[in-house]
């Protein structure tokens, strides 16, 4: 799959080493020579993010520098509006040229994917991968079970084969961003060099904690 594009969304509120070894595990699970990661910069029906688009920007390109497996897309920073997915995957559907899209979510999210903005057109053009860590295996298949009648058949059997088994990786950037504005370590949960730049620009020290929860869920796209 070196020509195919392996495209994973989100806020990156900060990024952390659990979005990177998620998409490092699909990406040795399905062969990617390459995981694209799309910062969002107006994230659909989801609170404003904590750090300015510039900063996640940052922090991204410090998580991965070195790394050949990684590369960052800023073309959702870019775009005036909601950061939908599928504006995102006609931007670069022909990027390089006859390569296939797929586009890396969670286990968790499948339950939203109905509310994607115009989702059988996301669907018609790339293919998705579900990201399911190994107690989430029977969830992953409840959720697609739920979504009978609410996409097409087509759809729902490609799904079915789009689940990848991923590490448990329990880290959230709500955790992190909690733990930055309590004066807690964040050692051993970003790069070394994203705790840094937290700590050198003083993200997340003052803004209001989030609310405790045991992860993030994603939101429409």
């Amino acid at each position: 799959m070196a020509k195919d594009l392996c495209l994973f969304g989100g806020t990156f509120d900060p990024v952390h080493y659990g979005h990177l070894i998620i998409a490092r595990a699909v990406a040795e699970a399905k062969g990617f020579s390459r995981v694209t990661l799309v910062p969002a910069n107006n994230p659909p029906h989801k609170p404003p993010t904590r750090a300015p688009a510039a900063d996640r920007l940052e922090m991204l390109k410090l998580a991965v520098e070195g790394d050949g497996l990684f590369e960052v897309c800023d073309l959702e920073l870019h775009r005036q509006g909601p950061s939908y997915t599928l504006n995102t995957l006609q931007a670069l559907r022909d990027k390089p040229a006859g390569a296939r899209m797929h586009w890396l979510i969670g286990a968790d999210s499948l339950a939203e994917l109905p509310h994607w903005h115009r989702v059988e057109e996301v669907l018609d053009l790339a293919r998705l991968l579900i990201a399911a860590r190994p107690m989430e295996g029977r969830s992953a298949e409840d959720a697609l079970a739920s979504l009978a009648g609410k996409l097409p058949e087509r759809h729902l059997r490609a799904l079915r084969d789009a689940i990848v088994p991923t590490p448990l990786i329990d880290i959230s950037s709500s955790d992190i961003r909690r733990r930055v504005h309590q004066g807690r370590s964040i050692r051993y949960l970003v790069p070394e060099p994203v705790a840094r730049y937290i700590a050198e620009r003083g993200l997340y020290r003052d803004a209001d904690p989030p609310p405790e929860n045991p992860g993030e869920r994603p939101c429409p796209r």
